[in-house]
Parts: C-alpha cells; structure tokens; sequence
C-alpha cells in the first residue's frame, strides 16, 4: 500500500512539467437502515439491521499527446469491520482501474488493462457504482471513431494459482458495440457480446476443462422530439447454458440452449427547468414453472442482464437481477418517475408494479392435490422516494426510503412471512476532491 501511494507521488512530480494530470479522490460513507433489502423478511417482528459502509477512492489520470493513464485505488469496507489496532494493511483495498490508451492513429486506439465498461443506458454494460465496490474488467479495448464509434473488446481470465478455471468470473469475453448519431434526433447502438464460463466436459470419464459459450446480440435506439425523449432496447440471447439435461435418446449429458429476450421501452418528458417524468416498460423473459414439457425444459429462457448496473433498474432495493432472480421466471416492469432539480437541491419519486414474465407454481395446490396451476403473475409494487442536497463544489448529500409491498406469488418465490412488512432506507454523503490538476507544457520523448 505504501509504495502503491510513492509510487503515485513519483508519477504526478515527475510529470507535472510535461502533461495534463489529475489527482483526485472520493470518500462516500453510506448508512442503511435494512428491514427487507433485496428478500422479503422472513419473520415478522424481526429486528432491522443498520450497517454503515465507506468506499475511499485515489485516483490520477495523465494524457500526453499521443497516450493517456487512468489509475484508482479504491478500499471498501463496513464500518467495525477492521479491529481499532489494525495489525494488517490493503486487506480490503483493490486496484480498481489501471490502464493505458494509446493513439495508433488519430481515429484509432488500444486501450488495455483494468477498467469500467459503461455503455448507452447500462443496461448490459455499467460500472455498478451504487454498490461501494463497483464494477471493472481486465481486458483490451480497440476503439475506432470517426463519425461513429466502433469499439471491439476482447477479455480472457485466469486466476494464477488455478490451472483452468474462473470461479465467479467469465473465462473469455468478447464484445462488439456500434454507436452512431444519424440526427439530433436519431441515435443507434448495436451490440453483440460472446460470453464464455469455465466447465467440465460432459460425458467423458475423466472430466475436463472447458468453455461454454452464449451470445447476446440486440440494439438501443433513442428518439428525440423536442423535450420528449424514447429509448427502445432489444436484446436476445442465445447459445449453450452451463446447466445441462439428460437426452434419453442419446444417452447423453447435453448443454441447455438459451432462447431469451430483453424488450424495454422508456420515456423522459422535460416539464420545466426543474421537472421531469419518465414512464416505461421492461419484460425479461424467465422459466415457466408450469410448463414440464421436455422440449420447454432443455431450454434456458430467463434473461441474463449480464454486467449491467442492474440497480439503476427495477426498483432501488434491488429484488430483482442484484446478485438475484438469475434463471427464474423473470420479470415485468411497469414504473413512472419524477425527478426534481433546483439550485442545490434534487428530489425524486419512483413507483414500480412487478409481475412475472413467466407463469408460477401454486405450490399449495400442487402440494395437496398434485395440480399443476399458475398463481397470479402479480408481484408486488415499490415505492422510491430521494433528496439530496449539493452543499459546494465536490460534496453532495443524499437520502432516501423505499418500500416494498409484497403478494403471495412473490413470496413463492423469495419467501417471506405475510404479515412482515418490508422496507429500506439510507443516508450518504459524497465528497469528490481535486487535490492537484495540471496542465499541458511538453511531451517528453519516449525512452
């Protein structure tokens, strides 16, 4: 830790005379007041849980005429969790971002190393930067722009002490996203991601290592008529799913396809300088609990979202795709919000009602009698409220409270006592400082 800090200090003196440069930093405490956070509360009358974490951030970016530096250290941690009389030192701290962008030519680049991803609404790609511990990748970026953007990304992992395998990791990924803006009014992105997760051969008797692959191809379009602005996703996913069946004819172990899609639909009116409201639809397709055909069942249809900032969707208190709801009966998503800005203060208001994509087992019927019967598709609704005030120039504070009413078809499916009622609320403050910025003087030459 301490000579990751020197040798950040080198860095910045010895370019200070040559090169644009920032070193900046971010400390944001956040306290949680947790009674049905991302599950239902299995009790009623249990008691709430209140944690206070910290993400602490030092970050330099450095540009040169013809390349440019990005580092961040970030530690993440809860409050109490390290001992007052710390014996050890890093053991929560990371290496968020390190990489290099080089100019191949004006229009073309290579940027490698670790970094955030944030692509069109983040949808598939986004840094997560609600949670304290954000998201990054380890791979190599070609980017081509002139007139539009081409980007290629290309990833392959290994942990150095295992021989093969990537545990809570893609082993390769791939992806290819256009960008074009044909008008003010018109703008479209296409995206095509190749995915592949570490596993074992199927029916070989000695197992061995392998990569599955599944793809993701789809499209964002946003249209712009004055101060109403439209998006339109569209993704399908399709390939080989790490879960397997049985082929009774074959006699084999076999991969499950995936056959899933992502529609969604959103609106953003500008009412005023300080309002605004959105309303929109999302579905992503899931796994029907009452269909038991063998055909339906040698196929995955539940919507992966993949590496997308999932809590900017479906709701703050992250129910749905937020380590969760991954391979089940997916999700529809009906919401409006408003959003207000003045001066120093924001202030907003998001309502959701939830159903299923696919149909739900009544497993009290099916318990009783052996039946087979859908529950209503209905979930639940939920309730986001924020404030927050911008105090000065890098320091923000926010609050917020959320709520969830729950139906018996969602305790089906998380669980969750009836009588239980279940609630979030937090309080954060964000604190963004420039300690140096420099400007451009020389270049030095490349040794």
């Amino acid at each position: 830790m301490k000579k990751l800090i020197t040798i950040i200090v080198v860095l910045l003196i010895s370019g200070t005379a040559y090169a644009q440069f920032e070193l900046y930093g971010e400390f944001r405490p956040r306290t949680e007041f947790n009674h049905g956070y991302k599950t239902l509360m299995p009790v009623q009358g249990e008691m709430f849980s209140l944690v206070t974490s910290q993400r602490t951030r030092i970050g330099l970016n450095y540009k040169a005429d013809r390349f440019k530096v990005g580092f961040q250290l970030q530690d993440v941690r809860a409050w109490g969790s390290t001992q007052q009389l710390v014996v050890g030192d890093g053991a929560y701290t990371t290496i968020h971002q390190a990489w290099a962008e080089v100019m191949l030519t004006e229009k073309f680049s290579l940027k490698v190393g670790r970094q955030e991803l944030v692509y069109d609404d983040q949808r598939m790609f986004g840094s997560v930067n609600w949670a304290q511990q954000a998201r990054s990748h380890d791979l190599a970026l070609f980017k081509f722009e002139d007139g539009f953007k081409l980007h290629l990304g290309l990833a392959v992992n290994q942990v150095q002490t295992i021989a093969y395998t990537t545990p809570k990791n893609y082993k390769s990924m791939q992806f290819l996203w256009f960008n074009k803006k044909f008008s003010d009014a018109y703008t479209l992105s296409l995206l095509v991601i190749n995915t592949g997760v570490d596993d074992t051969t199927l029916n070989n008797p000695i197992p061995g290592a392998m990569t599955t692959y599944s793809q993701t191809l789809g499209q964002r379009s946003v249209l712009k008529f004055g101060d109403l602005s439209v998006g339109v996703n569209f993704y399908y996913q399709m390939g080989n799913d790490k879960a397997v069946y049985y082929d009774k004819t074959d006699k084999l172990n076999m991969h499950k396809k995936f056959s899933a899609m992502n529609i969604g639909v959103d609106l953003s009116y500008k009412l005023s300088d300080n309002f605004k409201v959105g309303l929109g639809y999302e579905y992503l397709s899931g796994n029907s609990q009452t269909d038991t055909t063998a055909d339906y069942n040698e196929k995955n249809h539940a919507f992966n979202p993949l590496y997308g900032t999932n809590h900017k969707f479906n709701g703050w208190m992250d129910y749905f795709y937020v380590g969760n709801h991954i391979n089940n009966v997916g999700l529809q998503d009906i919401y409006v919000k408003l959003d207000y800005n003045k001066n120093k203060f924001i202030a907003g208001a998001a309502f959701h009602y939830f159903m299923s994509a696919a149909e739900v087992r009544d497993m009290d019927i099916f318990n009783a009698t052996g039946d087979i019967t859908a529950m209503s598709s209905g979930l639940g609704m939920e309730l986001d409220t924020y404030v927050g005030y911008k105090h000065s120039k890098g320091v923000l504070l926010k609050a917020g409270v959320s709520g969830m009413f729950d139906t018996a078809t969602l305790r089906t499916i998380k669980g969750g006592d009836n009588g239980a009622s279940n609630y979030w609320g937090w309080l954060m403050i964000i604190v963004k400082p420039t300690f140096l910025n420099g400007k451009k003087v020389s270049t030095p030459p490349a040794n």
